[in-house]
């Protein structure tokens, strides 16, 4: 995945802290479920010693699916969104290409 899309996710991210429209919250959850599943995927190894990243990553995709939304209060969206976003930036050289 290319570091760009890495860097809009995590705008997208911070962007959500803000009232935005509904439509906004469904497209969020579509892409950041994407970039953390794609995270999640690339930074399994089962020979490897355990990574906190792919079980980080996998988490955030569960909580971000669009198939089955999980439903928080807004203070929970806010930081949830604040904190997937900082992980993405921080974590970076571990989901780009």
């Amino acid at each position: 995945m290319p570091v760009q899309v890495v860097y809009a996710t995590a705008a997208m991210m911070f962007a959500a802290v803000f009232p935005l429209p509904e439509i906004y919250d469904t497209f969020l959850r579509m892409v950041v479920f994407g970039t953390f599943a794609w995270g999640a995927y690339k930074n399994i190894n089962l020979r490897a010693k355990i990574s906190i990243f792919p079980l980080l990553y996998g988490l955030f995709a569960v909580v971000y699916n669009p198939i089955t939304p999980v439903q928080f209060p807004r203070e929970a969206w806010i930081a949830l969104d604040i904190a997937g976003g900082a992980l993405l930036l921080v974590s970076r050289r571990h989901i780009a290409e």
